[in-house]
């Protein structure tokens, strides 16, 4: 189903060049390696403090956000932002650097190989050359260095994978999608892998521009030309290989890469920024921020008694905070119509059986579904004040019987949830999990319609 122009996703906000939101102005933080330092940190945090909301957002791509910018004080932000190496001028150059990273593969002996040193050097050669000042807002590249912070499942325009071959570790490059579906073109060595990556993005921006409206992802490029402008790079080998470990995400508590604190809804506060990066400072250490809006702190367990007690974070697994993911709503944002995040957080206490720590909820603002624009197992989207219930798809359904209610008011949803975790325990195997039987309901139920 097409979305509806009112509800369109606006490009991406990025330092120097933000976005109007409900509250202010919207830019973001890119984190080209996922990793922060403590005097990053309290940089932001004295940021978000002094021009913005006070919160610190973490992205679903593992970025940061600061929002409620005034306009007149932007400027002064992006140009702090510049001199603290957190961003570059020009706009247009800062506005092409997307980049994922697997955020500590330096830190995990099940990683096969760190890709930091590769991603900031392709940053580098972004930087570098006006042409990629044409590549669309969205276009997306990814490093796969395997382990708790792979990033197996993110979606990219451009991706390399890491593997294991006989000849030692390789890239697997590919093209639109996740390391399950992404058109792979074959292999190429470590030192290879950037020059590689830059080709094939000059190749997408001389071909998109042979259709008759541009492609903005590569997807579309493939859709409408196929692959074979990308074959036959010198550089590459047949693909082959053994993938790189792809474990479940890290849950709060100690890991083999470090203790992972979960930031409840992405969103942390500056005091609590403050009290980490003192954390970090005592271990000269650098923070890793995942796409699932946690933190790792690469040394020890957490000692400061101020974090133990910070109200966002969460130290345990399982917790319910952790099966929720919500945008702002009202009032941060134009589009909303109810207040999401306080929403998503009586609901995750209310209903623990189905905020579980590990089951998915998305509670969106409005059909533009913001803060996951993938496909949830259960979904909650406000329309005009009111919550439609969406199962096994997107905020905006790509099929209208996915949509079991609607129009609920918020102190109604709670008793909804229940009864379909309660109806999916009825009519599923004693040993399924709850997120299958979740989508064999909306199987049964899209079949009664």
């Amino acid at each position: 189903m097409p979305i509806p122009d009112h509800y369109r996703r606006g490009a991406c906000p990025s330092a120097g060049n933000p976005m109007a939101s409900g509250d202010g102005l919207l830019s973001r933080i890119r984190l080209i390696d996922g990793r922060l330092t403590p005097s990053g940190l309290r940089r932001v945090a004295a940021l978000a403090d002094e021009h913005g909301s006070g919160l610190i957002e973490i992205t679903g791509r593992g970025n940061l956000q600061l929002r409620g910018l005034a306009e007149e004080a932007e400027a002064e932000l992006t140009a702090t932002l510049v001199d603290a190496g957190l961003a570059v001028e020009p706009a247009a150059s800062e506005a092409v650097r997307n980049i994922q990273c697997s955020a500590a593969a330096d830190l995990d002996p099940q990683a096969l190989i760190d890709p930091a040193p590769q991603a900031r050097a392709l940053d580098q050669r972004l930087i570098s050359d006006d042409r990629f000042r044409a590549l669309p807002p969205k276009f997306r590249f990814v490093f796969n260095g395997g382990g708790l912070t792979h990033l197996a499942d993110a979606d990219g325009d451009i991706r390399a994978d890491a593997v294991s071959t006989p000849e030692g570790t390789r890239y697997c490059i590919g093209l639109a999608g996740t390391s399950a579906t992404a058109q792979s073109l074959g292999n190429c060595k470590p030192s290879q892998v950037v020059d590689v990556l830059v080709e094939l993005a000059l190749i997408f921006l001389e071909e998109r521009q042979r259709l008759i409206t541009p492609a903005r992802r590569m997807r579309q490029l493939i859709d409408a030309s196929g692959s074979s402008p990308f074959a036959g790079l010198r550089d590459l080998s047949r693909p082959g290989g053994v993938t790189a470990d792809h474990p479940p995400a890290p849950e709060p508590g100690r890991t083999r890469a470090g203790t992972v604190l979960g930031v409840a809804l992405g969103c942390l506060g500056t005091n609590s920024a403050r009290l980490i990066a003192e954390q970090l400072e005592v271990h000269n250490s650098t923070l890793r921020i995942t796409p699932q809006r946690c933190l790792i702190m690469p040394h020890g367990p957490v000692t400061n008694p101020g974090l133990a007690e910070a109200p966002e974070l969460i130290h345990t697994p399982g917790d319910p905070r952790l099966s929720a993911i919500a945008c702002p709503g009202m009032p941060g944002c134009a589009s909303g119509s109810t207040a999401t995040r306080r929403d998503a957080l009586d609901w995750a206490e209310q209903v623990p059986e189905l905020f579980d720590g590990r089951n998915l909820v998305h509670v969106s603002g409005c059909p533009k579904g913001c803060a996951h624009p993938g496909r949830a197992p259960v979904v909650l989207v406000a329309r005009e004040g009111r919550y439609d219930l969406v199962l096994d798809d997107r905020a905006l359904p790509e099929e209208e019987g996915h949509r079991i209610a609607s129009g609920l008011l918020p102190e109604e949803v709670p008793d909804t949830l229940r009864a379909l975790v309660s109806t999916a325990a009825l009519n599923s195997p004693g040993d399924e999990p709850l997120v299958q039987s979740l989508v064999r309901v909306a199987q049964a139920s899209r079949n009664r319609r």
